[in-house]
């Protein structure tokens, strides 16, 4: 998929999954992501962090396989080798992994790329080197990342949704609790990890989720 592709898609389809096998009730990613696609998600990322390199490409290149099938945007998580070689659509880097010059100088110009973003100084230096979108949070407090930073500031959230140079999508304790508030406030994209992976049912969860977006949008 190319990389207007992958941000038209990103800036069309609301609910933005990420992957991680711990929360994945004993289903693994492979499954996880097979019911994800299923449930009509369009963007999923995978992201692990404490398996080898051959274990993650054995499994990133099954699950990019399926979602370029599916017409699914595929992002990978940190690893700029990792991302090209099982031939994903878009890399997602942190602010202590490799520089955005760098992802973009190895990956090329057909690569969507991310960046995570906690603070005002963070989203502009996201801005300045071009990113694609950011992700911005811990909205809440969560414990699906074990080295989340702090919650964002109020001042944060009033600069993310005011600046229109960068596409976003909120992420950190986001679910179907407080997704109506985020929608009202001006959020338009929602990246979860356990709202979507953690439950028995994961068609049921998007689709209650979906709904709850369509009511907020109905509501203005």
């Amino acid at each position: 998929m190319k990389r207007e592709e992958s941000l038209h898609q990103f800036l069309t389809e609301p609910i933005y999954c990420i992957l991680g096998e711990a929360l994945c009730l004993g289903r693994g990613n492979i499954e996880t992501a097979r019911q994800v696609i299923d449930a009509g998600v369009k963007v999923i990322q995978y992201r692990e962090k404490h398996k080898s390199w051959r274990e993650k490409y054995a499994e990133a290149s099954q699950i990019a396989a399926m979602c370029h099938k599916a017409g699914v945007t595929f992002i990978m998580n940190d690893s700029v080798d990792l991302a090209i070689a099982c031939g994903a659509d878009g890399i997602h880097v942190g602010q202590d992994d490799a520089p955005y010059s760098f992802v973009r100088r190895l990956a090329g110009p057909d690569v969507l790329i991310g960046v995570s973003t906690n603070t005002i100084d963070e989203i502009k230096g996201a801005i300045a080197d071009g990113a694609d979108y950011v992700g911005f949070g811990p909205m809440y407090p969560t414990q699906s990342k074990k080295d989340a930073n702090d919650v964002v500031s109020d001042e944060a959230i009033r600069y993310a949704l005011t600046q229109n140079d960068m596409p976003l999508t909120c992420i950190g304790g986001v679910g179907p609790e407080n997704m109506a508030h985020l929608y009202k406030e001006g959020f338009r994209s929602f990246a979860m990890i356990s709202s979507i992976i953690s439950q028995p049912d994961i068609g049921a969860a998007v689709r209650h989720m979906r709904d709850i977006l369509s009511r907020a949008a109905q509501e203005g």
